[in-house]
Order: C-alpha cells, then structure tokens, then sequence
C-alpha cells in the first residue's frame, strides 16, 4: 500500500457546507446510527472531531496518535474521547472534556453538531462531536499517552487514496476505509466514521458560502 503525504495547505471548506454535512444525516432513515456492529456494553461514549479554521472555513483535521506505551491501542490515530461519566451532562460534555484531558484544548471550541454513531471495537457505541474551533496558534498538550497530534488539511481528504479492507468481527464481515499516512494508518472505527462523513461532506459540493 503506497503512502498518502497530504499537503501542508489546502483551500478552506466553507462552514455551511460543514453544516451540511452534519444536517443531511439527520433526515435519512437511520439518524442515530451508522455502524451495522451491534454494542454489547451497555455503557456510551463519545469523541471530539475538531475542525480548525477560520472564518473562510475549515482547514483541517485534528487526530491524535496515541504513545506506543499507551495502555488501550498504542500508536494508533484516533479522534479524542472516551467514557462517558456520571459528571458528564451530556455526550457533548463528555467529549469536551475527553478533549480537555487528551490533547489539552479546552477554549474556544463551537459545536457544529454530531454524525450518526460508530460503534468501536471494544463493542461501545460512541458518538462524533464536531467542533470549531478558530485558535490564532493552535497548541496541544502532550503527555506519555500521546505521541503527537496531527493537523491534516481536511479537503484533500476528500480526494485521499483510501482503500476498502474486509474485516471480521464476531460473525460479521465489516468494509472498514484505510488510509495511509507516514505516522500510521488511519483504519477501524475512527477511518470508518470519518469516511462516511468526508462522503457526506463531498456530496454537498454545490453548496457556496453562504448558503443556508
């Protein structure tokens, strides 16, 4: 498989297009969910899709890749976020503060809306926060979780070479997206939402800044 090396810079995707993007789901007929895993823990769960920009549009991607001492799928790319827990009031929350936690943004961070539901290997069920989020300078906090968090302009992936691998998981054949970038591939839960909402987001192509 050849390495994708994304450019450093790319033109912006204006906001109502990414607003699009998160309201279109909502009118299908299955709103809430996306993945055809079914969870098994009872338990819910949520991360944080940050889309750094400005007021032209969102620029790119913030993914983190978890440290090879990580003690839950080192070295993998993934959005923060995890558990939710009895002080969260909602999943919004639990992902605000799963991105407090992981990479150490904590200001200046707008809701956009959620994507239908994945459901990640460990059989949880987690729901996609968007955020934006228009820092001058942004900063990340990186501890011995963490190997690094990484910037990818978000309209080349659009047109990124992803590819389709066939997994099994407990009597279900799965087509999970692939993506390979220099740090790691992007595969499993996080590439199977992220693709189906850039297919989303590619589809509202004809929409111009501005539209409603």
């Amino acid at each position: 498989m050849s390495t994708w090396r994304p450019p450093a810079e790319a033109p912006p995707v204006p906001w109502p297009r990414i607003a699009e993007s998160l309201r279109r789901p909502q009118l299908g007929p299955n709103p809430h969910k996306i993945s055809a895993r079914i969870p098994e823990d009872p338990r819910r769960a949520a991360v944080g899709v940050i889309l750094w920009g400005d007021p032209a549009g969102a620029r790119k991607l913030v993914v983190a890749q978890r440290g090879y001492g990580a003690p839950h799928h080192p070295g993998e790319l993934a959005f923060p976020g995890g558990m939710v827990e009895p002080r969260d009031r909602d999943l919004t929350a639990t992902a605000r503060r799963e991105v407090a936690e992981e990479i150490g943004v904590s200001e200046g961070l707008w809701e956009l809306g959620c994507f239908p539901d994945g459901v990640a290997k460990a059989r949880v069920r987690f729901t996609p926060v968007f955020f934006r989020w228009e820092h001058p300078e942004p900063r990340f906090h990186l501890d011995h979780e963490l190997e690094q968090v990484l910037m990818l302009p978000l309209a080349p992936l659009m047109e990124a070479p992803w590819t389709i691998e066939r997994l099994e998981r407990h009597g279900l054949a799965l087509d999970v997206p692939r993506l390979e970038l220099p740090q790691a591939p992007l595969w499993g839960a996080t590439a199977f939402i992220l693709k189906a909402w850039l297919d989303v987001l590619k589809d509202c192509s004809d929409l111009t800044p501005g539209a409603n």
